[in-house]
């Protein structure tokens, strides 16, 4: 029979491994997505209809500051009034075909999250190249084939997953983050400086919308906190209008503005360069970076357990942004993405159904027959703008970092993830590389996104060398030496930038086998490995097997001998861990532990 002092070890093992069962139970495979505290509205619930009609109008009217990028190359292409607002007509129209195509779940496209799409400035400088070179026509042509190359990566991407891990994915959010704030700023302050004399008015502008959307998001409930953006927004267009900031006359052709209007198709037209090949080449992955960071954010806002990417998600997503980016082209329009402040705004009101991609697809396709709509997307006060950007990046930047802190972190990970942030905010701060840097290398150096991806995926292939990915340790004869298991395991799963609460488990199961276990006469041996997705840890000593039955004891069973406590015990371990198995040989025995990582 077991001793005094061991009895009390396996009673308080017991005691610890009752009451974590629970935990580890929702950590099973095959689980539902956790809900999120604040969370409203998730991606499989469909709002009320009230809910359903204004939390769609909100996202469009926050997807309509991506309109930027078209308005400026449109302008840059030397486009008469007429053509502008027919481009951005046909823009809008991108917007709502493509946010259907990138939020479907089906079997072949789709992320199946709330993913809306927007414009970014990933194409915006490739494309003002191929602009000068050859007009719109060779921008949609160059645009189809970057759309094209996205959709034939999209079925290979779960094999190139070890160059993203969470981690990684993590610093890609908070660089979204923090860049779309950077645009915020610089677009409100940028365009006051270049309007003399309005800086305090564009300031008190971005500031009003500024204080509306927070005020309403952090001391309201209901529906003023979930459509906070659209308030603050109409907030800083009517303060605008008070100041004399808006200017309709720009905008607006001379020979007046129709009521209703099919959009102009004279974009049709097709040219190609291969000159430019390499360049949108480059544009591509850049977006599937951008992609990336975007559905993983939607994953993990409607998953409060989430630990990884779904590269299921992921590739249909990809699939589904190629297409819509080919079909953007197609009509005359410019390259198109998901649209990192939408995912942010879902984030702050805690609605993130899908379901709202349809009323989004719908609202910007009537809105596409409308030209005064084009006008007033088209003249929207850069502060009001900047306003929402600056709000929404806080919800990203902040779900990007709790990607990276839910992982150990090592001095190899920290080097990775803060080099590779301090290179993203080279290429925020540090414009002038742009201008003296090869066309190639445009997309790349002139995107914080891009450059902090790049840098974080080269790094993290260098500091790769020299990972073990097993690794062992000896226990003397004695007691168990909890503090040497927790430092072992601890500095291990910094070397693999592996999650916090599975190097728990694993530590718990660890010291609770050996204690259950009892006094090995020669010690124990403790091996552990791992990859991304798994973490074995196998513990090797000299005595009899540990019992691990498949039913529970019963309470007679276990109070008739040592081994009824010694089935407990290997009953309870085995809802510690994924997978559990002892195994013998001769006077020697192994024990398995397996998590799901």
């Amino acid at each position: 029979m077991l001793n005094l002092n061991a009895r009390l070890m396996l009673g308080e093992s017991l005691d610890r491994l009752r009451k974590m069962w629970p935990v580890w139970r929702v950590n099973s495979p095959g689980r539902k997505l956790a809900r999120p505290p604040g969370l409203l509205y998730s991606v499989d619930e469909t709002p009320p209809r009230a809910v359903f009609i204004m939390a769609g109008l909100q996202q469009v009217a926050l997807m309509s500051n991506s309109l930027v990028y078209p308005i400026i190359l449109g302008r840059e292409a030397h486009l008469s009034p007429d053509r502008l607002l027919d481009f951005v007509s046909i823009s809008m129209l991108g917007l709502g075909v493509a946010t259907l195509l990138l939020c479907a779940k089906s079997r072949f496209i789709g992320c199946g999250y709330l993913c809306p799409a927007g414009y970014t400035q990933i194409y915006l400088g490739p494309s003002l190249s191929a602009a000068h070179i050859g007009g719109l026509p060779l921008v949609c042509g160059m645009t189809v084939i970057a759309g094209i190359l996205q959709t034939a990566i999209a079925p290979v991407l779960r094999r190139v997953r070890f160059l993203l891990p969470p981690e990684i994915a993590g610093l890609v959010i908070a660089v979204v983050g923090l860049s779309i704030a950077v645009v915020g700023v610089r677009y409100s302050l940028g365009s006051a400086a270049a309007n003399n004399g309005t800086m305090s008015e564009y300031l008190a502008i971005f500031a009003v919308s500024l204080t509306t959307m927070v005020i309403l998001n952090v001391w309201t409930k209901g529906y003023l906190r979930m459509f906070c953006v659209l308030v603050g927004m109409a907030v800083g267009y009517g303060a605008s209008g008070a100041l004399g900031v808006l200017d309709f006359s720009g905008a607006v052709p001379s020979a007046g503005l129709p009521l209703l209007r099919f959009p102009s198709l004279h974009f049709l037209r097709w040219r190609f360069d291969v000159s430019l090949i390499a360049p949108f080449a480059v544009v591509a992955i850049a977006s599937i970076l951008n992609l990336i960071a975007n559905i993983s954010t939607a994953q993990r806002i409607n998953d409060a357990e989430w630990a990884r990417p779904n590269f299921k998600s992921l590739s249909r997503g990809m699939a589904g942004n190629g297409i819509a980016s080919i079909m953007s082209a197609a009509i005359g329009g410019l390259g198109i993405n998901s649209y990192s402040s939408s995912v942010g705004l879902s984030a702050a009101t805690g609605v993130t159904s899908r379901s709202l991609a349809y009323i989004i697809c719908i609202v910007f396709a009537l809105l596409s027959l409308v030209p005064p709509a084009a006008v007033v997307f088209a003249t929207i006060p850069p502060p009001v703008i900047g306003a929402a950007l600056f709000f929404a990046a806080a919800f990203v930047l902040t779900n990007g970092l709790q990607a990276i802190t839910a992982r150990l972190l090592d001095s190899r990970k920290i080097i990775v993830i803060g080099f590779s942030f301090a290179m993203a905010m080279v290429a925020d701060i540090n414009q002038d590389l742009l201008a003296r840097a090869p066309l190639l290398l445009h997309p790349i150096l002139g995107n914080a996104i891009v450059l902090g991806t790049v840098s974080a995926v080269l790094l993290n292939l260098i500091m790769r060398i020299g990972i073990r990915q097993r690794v062992t340790m000896s226990l003397d004869t004695g007691q168990v030496n909890r503090e040497a298991i927790e430092r072992f395991l601890s500095e291990q799963g910094g070397r693999w930038g592996a999650r916090r609460d599975i190097i728990s488990r694993a530590i718990f199961g660890v010291v609770q086998v050996l204690e259950v276990v009892g006094n090995a006469p020669k010690g124990a041996e403790v091996e552990a490995s791992f990859d991304e997705f798994n973490l074995d840890v196998r513990i090797r000593y000299k005595g009899a097997p540990l019992i691990i039955p498949e039913r529970k004891p019963t309470p007679r069973e276990i109070i008739a001998s040592e081994e009824g406590e010694r089935s407990l015990a290997g009953y309870l371990l085995r809802q510690s861990a994924d997978r559990i198995n002892c195994k013998a040989s001769g006077n020697a025995a192994e024990v398995q532990l397996h998590y799901d990582h």
